[in-house]
């Protein structure tokens, strides 16, 4: 009786929210209430140790140095490599670019040279790069890396990073990504854009009056995103290039967690427009929408395979919240979380072979990872209210959200394990990662 009055006497729109967040929650009433400690996943993986030497005229000695900066960050921030001590060098830049005695790295553990000349062109930069094997005394690879706008030294900084990221890795970089999220103040949220390494942080929509799951487009040119106006839920494209926002969705009641699809053609979103909370596949082009689940359950945070050929999300139909995948080809349905009672808001990895998910035991949440059959289950961070997990471009690093002393930030944790880092200011709200692809 008093949560009936409670629920009618708030606002429109924290009404909706909080009959979505309750019809989750109450399905997991009957877990212990005692504390649950997940093993945090650890690997025995270790990072190359790299050494990054560069020269370059003497007038460019500042870029130079920009340069180094901009790279190493990159590749530290990878976990996949670990530049060591340039206090440790035995020789200079400038006498190993000249005659490479690979004994001096190997005495201190280079798994990885890199030597680096940046010059300037008619045209712009230009970078020659050349990656060595101390240890096996040998040049691996070459390359000239030219950029052609003189202003946008951290971009060829990237463009260098994801060149030796994927020399030494066989995977794609990601050093030119962005990643959007949510800032709230006080009773507003604003839509943030940020580089991968928090650079160039801006404000690019601001006091949504409530604003959840953005999801940047496959060709970064708008936003999905789950927002507020009238008091009412809807769906809306926010572009990237005018600012313009255009309503997709205003059913009566949900409208919620909308991802596009790989090839930017489609939107998956969860609507209640049925009487009940199911997936529901728009087409852009045709303005159109089809059901795409029909179950008593409930369905909700839908989440496109690579391939475009499944979409996995969340549903209760077995009793608790749990991690489905249904064929867009055949309707085929297949239970991919099998440990614990509440597994929720899966995001596929863009390489396919694992599904990120917010999973909780008793009042402890995790950000775990699994096989899209549900094996491998690895748990690779906890915290309080963790939400919104979200994958690198090349699937190696997942973000999410969290809450430390009442404000959400978002962090960073490899798929191997290791420590989560906060990657966002330490004063702001932070919630609702996404990484564009």
């Amino acid at each position: 009786m008093l949560a009936g009055r409670f629920i009618s006497n708030m606002k429109p729109y924290k009404r909706h929210l909080y009959i979505f967040s309750l019809l989750i929650a109450l399905l997991t009433a009957s877990s212990a209430v005692h504390a649950v400690e997940f093993e945090v996943y650890q690997s025995s993986y270790k990072p190359l140790n790299m050494a990054l030497l560069s020269v370059s005229e003497d007038v460019y000695a500042e870029q130079k140095v920009l340069l180094n900066s901009i790279i190493e960050q990159d590749l530290n921030a990878s976990r996949s490599f670990r530049s060591l001590d340039a206090l440790s060098f035995l020789v200079s830049a400038e006498d190993t670019l000249e005659a490479i005695d690979y004994s001096d790295w190997r005495i201190i553990g280079t798994d990885l040279l890199i030597l680096l000349n940046l010059q300037r062109s008619a045209e712009g930069w230009v970078v020659d790069v050349q990656l060595h094997d101390p240890f096996r005394a040998k040049l691996i690879e070459q390359q000239q890396i030219q950029h052609h706008d003189v202003q946008q030294l951290r971009k060829l900084g990237h463009r260098v990073a994801d060149y030796i990221y994927h020399q030494q890795t066989g995977l794609p970089g990601y050093f030119l990504s962005q990643i959007t999220f949510v800032r709230n103040h006080g009773q507003k949220d604003d839509l943030m854009l940020m580089d991968h390494d928090g650079e160039h942080l801006q404000t690019i929509g601001k006091n949504f009056t409530l604003l959840l799951s953005p999801d940047l487009s496959p060709d970064r040119t708008m936003i999905a995103l789950n927002t507020y106006v009238a008091n009412r839920p809807r769906l809306e494209f926010f572009s990237l290039e005018d600012g313009k926002r255009t309503t997709f969705a205003a059913f009566k009641g949900l409208n919620s967690t909308p991802e596009f699809s790989p090839d930017g053609r489609f939107v998956a979103a969860a609507l209640s427009k049925t009487g009940n909370s199911e997936i529901h596949i728009y087409d852009i082009k045709k303005q159109k929408w089809k059901r795409f689940t029909q179950h008593r359950a409930i369905d909700t945070t839908p989440t496109w395979s690579p391939d475009g050929k499944w979409i996995a999300f969340t549903s209760n139909r077995n009793g608790t919240p749990q991690i489905y995948r249904k064929s867009l080809q055949d309707g085929e349905v297949r239970r991919v979380s099998l440990a614990a009672n509440y597994n929720t808001s899966p995001v596929w990895a863009p390489i396919g072979d694992r599904i990120a998910f917010v999973t909780k035991k008793a009042w402890e949440y995790a950000i775990a990872t699994v096989h899209i059959d549900g094996t491998g289950l690895r748990y690779l961070a906890t915290g309080q209210r963790i939400e919104s997990p979200a994958w690198s471009p090349n699937g190696q690093i997942v973000l999410y959200s969290a809450e430390e002393k009442g404000k959400k930030h978002i962090y960073q944790v490899p798929i191997w394990g290791g420590d989560a880092k906060r990657i966002t200011p330490l004063h702001m709200d932070a919630s609702d990662p996404t990484w564009s692809r």
